[in-house]
């Protein structure tokens, strides 16, 4: 809009527009610049950084947003400079403009291998993805999404739900559009019978007014404006996908020009796809002039429309702040750290660090002879769990260092030898301070939380199905700590595991208050101590009276 190139980019210029584009690559600019001038749609500001010698994206965002023409912010990224500054500024920004990011180099060769089940699910990206959903950011997996998803949200109200209607001429792209709407998380609304009735009315008797609605390939423009009209003013719909192959009597153009009068009136957003090139040509010029999204096939405009069911879902949650935690003894906590050396952690001081947050834990205690282990077993009270102990065997059920129901003190004898006998035999240079004897859990479900200390964003927390499945099954959702209501509520939302705790079919209900609230003292914790590299509670049983955490360890560092 004020035509100042301070870039190395040869003219001309972007087309002015209400798209912001911020770049970490010179190259993307300048393709970005020519190939927005051929979809049709203009820049609002461009900002190249570089090698970002003293201006990095941290700075730029806001002052962008602050622009009066940029009505959404897309980003293409090869990092962040400051992890939780990014996430700050882009939370004050996203609440009034959406931003919409690239973030690439997802993939790592030769990444550090890592030893508990967190860290070796939780890689850089997932990170970024936590980051992402803390503050907002919309994260496109292509270029052709970061701009397909820029013009919806530029030009189209957020959509009230996730229910669409689909408009179309013909049978097969109605289908393919139905396939796409539930495969991005939408669904075909359900019509209500005045607007089946009005359908009828306008249509011929051929015709299908059922979702999708065919209106047969001689539909008028009259027919298709109407019949917009009328899906428009349905309380079930949300949104309107219309699809305009090459009309076989009428052109392109007369039906885009009949449709963009309704269109620009809809307090809904709606999508075209128009399918062809050539034929379309006309129309694709009529929508573009009156800033209509239009894509070249239903999957696109589907995947553009739950976009904007999207933003509208983030609109209306309420701010969420950081759960407040209590009865928790930091000062404790500092000076247990303080005498630590790098390295996993001893279960006993893993025990305090949990005990210390108020994270449950059962009943526990070290044997370095059978004679003890029996002792303890009888304070625990039969049957119990035996488990090796040893920070350098770190998945004790691997080697044969856990043994469950236990049930008498011979068992417990016959046990100990066992395990020491098993870990001895697969590594007999590990370091053994003996056999843990563990309260015997009451059944329940498994579930696993973890944390990692990213070099970016501090504290990542993990959430999902425990046990020793976690890594065949990857059911693990990630969120930045310390968390807020609606990060715990979304990892229970997002996962098996979270959504199990409510009962499925033969499994009984757990208690879902409980695994909260571990869920916030982990990551206070994490939060709290920068240096414990790595907390894993893998499993915490959860029952319908409450949780408590089974396998316990912790990395310092």
């Amino acid at each position: 809009h004020l035509p100042l190139d301070a870039t190395f980019l040869s003219p001309p210029g972007p087309t002015p527009g209400d798209v912001a584009f911020i770049s970490h690559s010179g190259a993307i600019c300048a393709a970005v610049i020519d190939w927005a001038r051929g979809q049709g749609f203009g820049l609002s500001r461009l900002v190249s950084l570089g090698n970002q010698a003293d201006v990095s994206e941290c700075d730029v965002l806001e002052p962008v947003a602050e622009d009066a023409h940029t009505h959404v912010i897309t980003l293409y990224l090869e990092g962040v400079s400051d992890g939780r500054r990014f996430v700050e500024a882009a939370q004050r920004v996203t609440r009034n403009k959406p931003i919409v990011a690239l973030k690439v180099g997802r993939f790592e060769s030769g990444q550090q291998a890592v030893s508990s089940h967190t860290g070796a699910l939780a890689g850089k990206e997932s990170a970024y993805n936590a980051a992402f959903q803390r503050a907002g950011v919309i994260r496109a997996e292509t270029s052709e999404e970061l701009f397909d998803w820029a013009r919806a949200l530029a030009w189209c109200p957020p959509s009230p739900g996730r229910g669409v209607a689909v408009l179309t001429n013909a049978g097969g792209p109605g289908v393919t559009a139905a396939d796409a709407i539930e495969a991005n998380g939408l669904h075909l609304a359900q019509l209500s019978d005045a607007t089946q009735t009005n359908l009828r009315n306008l249509l011929p008797p051929a015709a299908s007014i059922k979702n999708p609605i065919d209106m047969l390939a001689g539909a008028s423009p009259e027919q298709y404006a109407s019949c917009l009209g009328a899906l428009l003013n349905d309380p079930h719909v949300d949104s309107c996908l219309v699809i305009l192959p090459p009309p076989p009597v009428h052109s392109a153009g007369s039906v885009a020009r009949a449709l963009i009068p309704i269109i620009n009136l809809a307090r809904k957003p709606v999508v075209v796809a128009l399918m062809g090139e050539r034929m379309v040509q006309e129309a694709v010029e009529f929508f573009r002039a009156a800033r209509i999204p239009e894509y070249r096939f239903p999957e696109r405009a589907a995947s553009a429309l739950a976009i904007l069911a999207q933003r509208a879902e983030y609109l209306a949650q309420a701010k969420s702040q950081v759960v407040s935690i209590d009865g928790i003894q930091k000062e404790l906590v500092a000076s247990i750290l303080q005498k630590q050396k790098s390295g996993f952690l001893p279960t006993d001081i893993v025990h305090q660090i949990l005990s210390a947050y108020g994270i449950p834990l059962l009943k526990m205690g070290l044997a370095t002879t059978a004679k003890e282990a029996v002792a303890l077993a009888e304070d625990v009270g039969f049957p119990v769990v035996l488990k090796v102990a040893s920070t350098e065997l770190v998945h004790k059920s691997d080697v044969g260092g856990v043994l469950l129901n236990v049930a008498t003190a011979q068992d417990v004898i016959q046990g100990f030898d066992t395990i020491l006998q098993n870990c001895a035999s697969v590594q007999p240079d590990a370091q053994i301070q003996g056999v843990h004897v563990q309260q015997m859990a009451a059944p329940g479900q498994e579930v696993i939380i973890g944390t990692v200390q990213d070099a970016q964003f501090g504290a990542v927390l993990m959430f999902g199905s425990g046990g020793i499945e976690v890594e065949g099954l990857h059911d693990v959702v990630f969120s930045l700590t310390p968390l807020t209501e609606h990060d715990a509520e979304s990892l229970l939302k997002q996962s098996w595991a979270g959504r199990k705790l409510d009962g499925y079919r033969n499994i009984p209900p757990a208690n879902r208050k409980a695994v909260l609230d571990v869920l916030y003292r982990v990551g206070q914790l994490a939060s709290d101590y920068p240096q414990l590299l790595e907390i894993e509670i893998n499993p915490l049983r959860a029952t319908t009276q409450g949780a408590v955490a089974i396998d316990t360890r912790m990395r310092v560092g």
